[in-house]
């Protein structure tokens, strides 16, 4: 098994760490030659993804640049009948990745984006019943990205959204005061959700709201809080790690039909970069 690691920047030289770690024969692709300096020399490096392509046949690749290059190149890779996964968003429409879909699909290789949370302790063991209401989600950061936090934040609370409770719809999109405030609904629960660059403190939390009773995923200790103060601390399981495994051994279009979902319903609501 050969992997190519495309953008070795902030999440991209994660997925490098991991993949060192995991003893995988991996191939490095940046235009940057400073940020393939600092890689581990036990790996191939190349500043051009053609070269890379023609000297190695690579199995999987992570793609982890820019958000407007994440669907060239994937569809570069899916017509070398390479497995994929995106780095989240993996566009900013719909129709780039519903073309790649079809793509990966007609030479019979998987698409996948990158859900790292779905990874967590608070989503992977969380106990779920039928009577939650409303879901309340945080995701408020100190430091700021670059683009829009709702590509970026929020994103990743619609797609554990999606996973626990099905599909959904935006009914609102606002900001306040460099807050993006979101309103919405699942089939059985109404959700709002806030998210925001340069705020005083960290908050990665939600709060499901059922009677009097509330479930809180804390997403900075990765801890479920019950009621009665029931916990279910972190296990410790690396998420990105398992997250890579996972794709290397079973890649799959979940992640894929959730992210057009989501991309379907940033259309609908006008939302942009």
């Amino acid at each position: 098994m050969k992997v190519a690691v495309i953008g070795v920047g902030n999440m991209g030289s994660k997925y490098v760490k991991k993949l060192d770690l995991l003893n995988i024969d991996t191939v490095l692709i940046d235009k940057d030659q400073n940020k393939l300096k600092g890689q581990p020399d036990k790996f191939k490096k190349y500043t051009d993804l053609d070269e890379a392509l023609k000297e190695n046949r690579i199995d999987y690749a992570f793609i982890a640049t820019d958000p407007l290059s994440h669907i060239p190149i994937a569809k570069k890779l899916l017509e070398r009948e390479i497995n994929v996964m995106i780095e989240k968003p993996p566009a900013i429409t719909p129709k780039p990745l519903d073309e790649a879909i079809n793509l990966a699909q007609r030479n019979n290789v998987f698409l996948s984006v990158s859900e790292i949370e779905l990874k967590s302790n608070s989503v992977r063991n969380i106990e779920l019943d039928s009577d939650i209401h409303l879901i309340e989600a945080y995701r408020l950061n100190l430091g700021k990205g670059y683009i829009n936090p709702f590509y970026d934040l929020a994103w990743h609370d619609l797609y554990i959204l999606h996973y626990l409770f099905g599909r959904f719809i935006l009914n609102k999109v606002k900001s306040s005061e460099k807050v993006i405030k979101v309103i919405g609904n699942t089939e059985k629960q109404e959700f709002k959700i806030e998210v925001a660059w340069e705020y005083p403190y960290i908050r990665r939390e939600w709060i499901l709201r059922k009677g009097k009773e509330n479930i809180r995923l804390n997403f900075v200790e990765d801890k479920i809080i019950y009621p009665q103060k029931k916990v279910k601390s972190s296990d410790k399981k690396d998420k990105l790690e398992l997250m890579i495994k996972e794709f290397l051994q079973n890649p799959n279009f979940d992640s894929s039909y959730r992210a057009l979902e989501i991309l379907y319903q940033f259309e609908k609501n006008k939302i942009t970069v």
